[in-house]
């Protein structure tokens, strides 16, 4: 299920996006959960308690805080979600895409330009969902999509690998999984133990990872540069 949340105090444009998203996500079929922010200060306090989500619609002009500065502060907590600005204020374009924004909607062109984001975000998460990691498991398959993958830990002989329907085993080297998922830019070795999938990391803070399924792994501290600069890479 797709989450997404808008942070706009003008209440005939909440309704205008709020209308648009659910017939963008009824053409699209995917199923989502919409929340409306009419303070920048309800968006922050959401991120102290780890309530994050994908997408995020936001306002420039707000009463208590900018959405630029709230855009900041989402990347600080979490790199994974998709920005978007909403505004009347098309000045601030240019240091919108600072935070890496995915599109900058004047508000006069909304009923155009919204659909047409959602669908491009769709098509690129279709792509994303074509690429997958078989397993194989005596006479039978198993196909987890590699968007789907949290991470992958070394145990022992093993890896094992967290991901969005549970968890599965295979009898290899971590080194081994990492040549064979090599053609995907997704996955950054973080620790000698540990694999992560950039798709999944929400924040980077003190040598910790946080990954959206609520998992908090270790970076070891000769990886830290090249992790932030992976991440970097990927975000920008």
């Amino acid at each position: 299920m797709l989450k997404i949340a808008v942070l706009d105090d003008q209440d005939e444009y909440v309704k205008q996006i709020r209308e648009l998203t659910a017939q963008s996500m009824q053409n699209l079929g995917v199923r989502y959960r919409f929340k409306k922010y009419s303070q920048a200060s309800q968006v922050l306090s959401d991120l102290l308690e780890k309530e994050y989500y994908d997408i995020y619609l936001l306002d420039v002009e707000m009463p208590d805080m900018s959405g630029l500065e709230v855009a900041r502060l989402i990347r600080k907590e979490c790199w994974g979600p998709v920005i978007i600005y909403i505004t009347n204020h098309v000045e601030y374009a240019v240091e919108a895409f600072e935070v890496n924004a995915y599109r900058y909607i004047p508000k006069s062109m909304l009923e155009e330009k919204l659909p047409a984001a959602f669908a491009a975000l769709a098509a690129q998460m279709d792509q994303e969902e074509d690429e997958y990691y078989k397993v194989e498991r005596g006479y039978q398959f198993e196909r987890i999509p590699y968007q789907e993958i949290y991470y992958l830990k070394k145990e022992e002989k093993y890896v094992l690998i967290v991901h969005k329907r549970g968890q599965s085993r295979v009898r290899k080297t971590l080194s081994e999984m990492l040549e064979e998922l090599g053609e995907s830019d997704y996955f950054i070795k973080i620790d000698r133990s540990y694999v992560v999938n950039v798709l999944h990391i929400m924040s980077l803070k003190n040598q910790q990872i946080l990954l959206r399924d609520g998992s908090r792994l270790p970076v070891g501290k000769p990886r830290l540069q090249e992790v932030k600069q992976r991440i970097l890479e990927y975000w920008r």
